[in-house]
């Protein structure tokens, strides 16, 4: 029974976070009121325990650094498209190494708290393989000798059978156990999560966690979240433009259903795919279709290989973007030398086969000749090769929403330890909107240039944070965007869906940025308006600062761009739906003016006049851009102030 007894009741939570140490089998439980207040859920809470229990900032595979999964407060509730669980830890992935974090959607989130456990914290090393089973409380480890080795299908195939078919489980496959740097965990509906964690749940000899449970998540007021789920089923009616509803598919191959994760009541673009020999698959996101850049050259059409390719890739927990860049690296190094059929003992030309990608993803999982370089990821592969084999990897590698063009994206980059995929989105979405309704002349899209700079207002802090022939409020933008994002993955949201920033049923089709902290409030019954959650999101981005900084980040140093932003041209290496739908690159100017960045850089006078600008806001150091111990105590962040020493002022 989950918070049985009233007086103690913790809204929106089981209630107990479980640690688990592998190395002396021994099962610890914390309550979760410990973090809650200070911290939401998800990442927030997933950094603290983070900073407290690496300490000693060990490497990924080590024992002792902790792999932490946590769900929100509002997983396993009826709020809307909340089911997502953070993954984070030291990520083997990242170059070099650094702590990171993921996410993953399906249901396993809301089948863990209603199994009696808001988070997982897994320490040290199992001397043989296990799997975790947790049914309504009860934690066992178990021996996984006969599931070691399977694929992700294989292992969930054989522990529905062991358990029922209602149990959810995180698994990973050979990929993920054999020490590569970018294996992946996956779990149901089709999710996984990439990051390297899936090779860092390998290193510890942990095959799988099963869950199963029957209680139900205590929520505050019932009524007022039926009214906020009514209210954001509203805003996103039938008007509602969703660059997300169209199923990403081939010709020939038939769109089954769709795929709803818990708690969401539209779906997106994930759905149950057949092809016409019966095999079935889920498709999602952009990778859904990755192979077809080389299966479409191989035979000269769209085929089911370009279908199939995703599903191997995950089935054996790699990670399809890292597996998408490699190729696009060996193809580059195999036209200009660099490499030759010899070093990989693969035919180059038979690249776009389903028996090259077979073979390829083989190497990689089993660390076969130089499969096991090529494992480490492009950035690590290319290092082992040398200077041409970078110069390659540089140029192949994408920069979505780029700051050159995206110039709201711009302090995004610089900040953050590597491309902030949720807070570039935000900065993207309503310009998408934006330019369908540009380029159809109204027809397509009522998100007109007004609507976008009521947006703005909103979301961003000023109008003229719409303009982009101007760097002016680019620097309040970037810290409303990154402050609402480590709430949202605190909270844990879909990123599809939040924030909702157009509204469908109003005249002004300006969205609501307090949706999210009126459904906090309806589930916790803890009344927190916008600004208050914002402040929340500011102490969860401070500590991830923090984080950073005690592993090696040295501040304005480190908070630049690559020197490619300040080049003109070079669109090409973009990667993104923005570059791809409006290769003009229009965007709204000042008045009525519409520009083109199309061949436009950066100026680094520009760059450093918002980097200032965005100090000043965090009230970080401006000579220096380390925090201050005056603000990191105002944010109720003392005890990061003495480990970090010479790094604060």
């Amino acid at each position: 029974m989950i918070n049985s007894n009233p007086s103690k009741k913790l809204y929106g939570w089981s209630g107990t976070i479980l640690t688990v140490d592998l190395t002396e089998r021994k099962i610890l439980k914390t309550p979760t009121k410990a973090y809650a207040a200070r911290f939401l859920g998800g990442i927030g809470i997933g950094q603290k325990i983070y900073w407290d229990t690496n300490v000693d900032n060990v490497h990924a595979f080590h024992p002792d650094s902790p792999l932490i999964l946590m769900t929100g407060p509002l997983a396993g509730t009826l709020a809307p498209s909340a089911p997502r669980l953070v993954v984070c830890g030291k990520s083997p992935s990242m170059y070099p190494e650094s702590f990171n974090h993921g996410s993953l959607g399906g249901f396993f989130a809301a089948e863990l708290k209603s199994a009696g456990f808001d988070g997982i914290v897994i320490r040290g090393k199992a001397s043989l393989p296990l799997y975790l089973s947790i049914n309504s409380g009860a934690v066992e480890l178990k021996d996984a000798g006969h599931l070691w080795g399977l694929t992700n299908s294989k292992t969930r195939k054989m522990l529905r059978a062991a358990f029922g078919e209602k149990i959810k489980s995180l698994t990973i496959g050979p990929g993920a156990e054999n020490g590569s740097r970018i294996g992946t965990i996956a779990s149901d509906a089709g999710s996984s999560v990439s990051k390297g964690f899936g090779s860092v749940m390998g290193s510890k000899n942990l095959k799988a966690i099963v869950v199963s449970g029957t209680g139900t998540i205590p929520v505050a007021d019932q009524e007022k979240l039926n009214r906020v789920r009514k209210q954001i089923k509203a805003m996103t009616g039938e008007g509602y433009y969703n660059i997300y509803e169209k199923p990403v598919t081939l010709p020939g191959i038939e769109v089954v259903k769709k795929i709803h994760c818990h708690g969401c009541p539209g779906g997106c673009w994930r759905t149950l795919n057949r092809i016409p020999a019966g095999k079935e698959g889920i498709r999602k996101c952009q990778n859904a279709m990755f192979y077809l850049l080389w299966s479409s050259k191989f035979q000269q059409t769209a085929n089911e290989i370009s279908f199939r390719a995703t599903s191997l890739v995950e089935d054996y927990s790699l990670c399809v973007l890292e597996v998408s860049f490699i190729l696009m690296w060996l193809e580059k190094c195999f036209e200009l030398n660099v490499l030759s059929e010899k070093d990989i003992q693969l035919s180059h030309h038979s690249m776009g086969s389903w028996e090259f990608l077979e073979a390829f993803v083989k190497k990689l999982s089993y660390n076969e000749g130089f499969g096991r370089i090529l494992a480490e990821g492009v950035a690590r592969a290319a290092e082992h090769m040398g200077k041409n084999a970078k110069i390659i990897a540089d140029t192949i590698l994408p920069m979505p929403y780029a700051p050159k063009v995206l110039i709201n994206s711009t302090l995004l980059y610089a900040t953050e330890r590597q491309p902030p995929i949720v807070e570039l989105h935000e900065a993207y979405r309503p310009l998408a909107k934006w330019a369908l309704w540009y380029k159809s002349n109204g027809s397509g899209s009522y998100f007109s240039t007004d609507v976008l700079r009521r947006i703005a207002k909103k979301f961003w802090g000023s109008e003229i944070a719409a303009d982009f022939s101007t760097c002016s409020g680019k620097a309040l933008a970037a810290v409303k965007i990154q402050n609402r994002q480590y709430v949202k993955e605190s909270l844990v949201l879909c990123d599809f869906v939040y924030p909702v920033f157009d509204n469908a049923s109003s005249e002004d089709h300006a969205g609501d940025p307090a949706l999210e902290s009126r459904l906090l409030s309806a589930v916790t019954g803890k009344e927190l308006d916008g600004s208050s959650l914002d402040r929340i999101g500011e102490r969860i981005f401070n500590l991830k600062r923090a984080i950073l900084m005690r592993e090696g980040r040295k501040g304005k140093e480190d908070d630049i761009l690559p020197e490619s932003q300040y080049i003109e041209g070079d669109e090409e290496r973009f990667g993104d739906g923005f570059s791809r739908s409006n290769p003009d690159l229009f965007l709204p100017g000042a008045g009525d003016e519409i520009i083109s960045r199309k061949g436009k850089a950066l100026k680094k006078e520009e760059f450093e006049h918002m980097r200032d600008k965005y100090y000043k806001l965090r009230n970080w150091d401006n000579h220096t851009g380390l925090q201050k111990k005056r603000e990191l105590q105002r944010l109720n962040l003392s005890e990061v102030i003495e480990p970090l020493k010479e790094k604060v002022i």
